[in-house]
């Protein structure tokens, strides 16, 4: 009898450890799903020109129809609160995989994208769900109505008390073949404006492999996902090219000629969840070291 009454106090114990940990894994897995969170960089340059000095940049990306409130209204109040001089969105806003029809996903994102227009200047470069989702046209259309300025493989000059920078930005590389690539995008500004501090927006995370000495200040990007799954002290596990580990998942990268700020994103485009991996906002204030 004391036996039996062991045996089942035991089988008890390890139950309500099971329980716990599934609870426990569940809130895990709903806070990386749902809790937005604001990474915030500070990076000091010598050729930024003084009047640029704390400017601030908010970059979103890989948003995948995600929603955070009605509208996206949760993630525009996180945006608002870090008072950003320029909003980039980098790619991968729509999903390629989805079961509405073509075009409503644009629509839907309509609000949310015009109220985002309303904080700040905005600037788009394009991911390869953009692409492949056959909604470009729509999308880049409901961009130009709202004032969002798409980069199609250009720049444009972002002018403060009489100087610049350079704002550029790349199409992702499933758009059309004879496209031009980074590096000539590059050359030009180089050409036309020698010495100018410059931002490159592109979508991908393989700049450091692709292009090290490209002569640019800022490369911001997504795609990576953060990994999906971060473990700690081991960072993301999986990579957008089915490798395990990425060498580059998330964070800050200075091993080239610039800085390579790579977002986590918004949302997801695979089946399994983000774990440890909470949709992140990137702010990004400009410091001005004049020699």
């Amino acid at each position: 009898m004391e036996e039996n009454v062991k045996k089942r106090s035991k089988k008890y114990r390890w139950l309500s450890i099971v329980l716990v940990l599934a609870l426990l894994l569940t809130a895990l897995f709903l806070d990386s799903r749902y809790r937005l969170v604001t990474t915030r960089y500070e990076l000091s340059f010598e050729n930024l020109p003084e009047s640029f000095d704390g400017y601030r940049i908010v970059m979103l990306a890989d948003l995948h129809f995600a929603q955070y409130g009605k509208d996206n209204s949760r993630l525009l109040e996180r945006i608002k609160r870090e008072q950003p001089d320029i909003i980039t969105l980098n790619g991968d806003f729509i999903e390629k995989r989805t079961k509405m029809e073509k075009g409503e996903q644009t629509a839907q994102l309509e609000p949310f994208l015009t109220e985002l227009a309303r904080i700040a200047p905005c600037y788009f470069a394009s991911g390869n769900h953009e692409w492949a989702s056959g909604e470009l046209k729509d999308f880049s259309a409901l961009l130009e109505q709202l004032g969002i300025k798409y980069l199609h493989n250009e720049f444009v000059l972002i002018e403060e008390d009489g100087e610049h920078i350079v704002l550029a930005g790349v199409e992702d590389p499933n758009g059309p073949a004879d496209m031009m690539l980074p590096d000539e995008l590059v050359d030009i500004i180089e050409e036309n404006y020698p010495d100018s501090f410059s931002v490159l927006l592109g979508h991908r995370a393989n700049w450091l492999e692709k292009y090290p000495e490209l002569e640019v200040d800022i490369i911001l990007c997504g795609h990576a996902h953060g990994g999906v799954v971060r473990l700690p002290f081991l960072g993301g596990v999986f990579g957008t090219e089915f490798d395990l580990f990425p060498k580059y998942d998330a964070g800050i990268y200075n091993e080239g000629n610039y800085y390579m700020v790579l977002s986590r994103g918004l949302g997801g485009s695979v089946p399994m969840p983000r774990f440890l991996n909470n949709p992140e906002v990137v702010s990004i204030t400009l410091r001005s070291q004049q020699l």
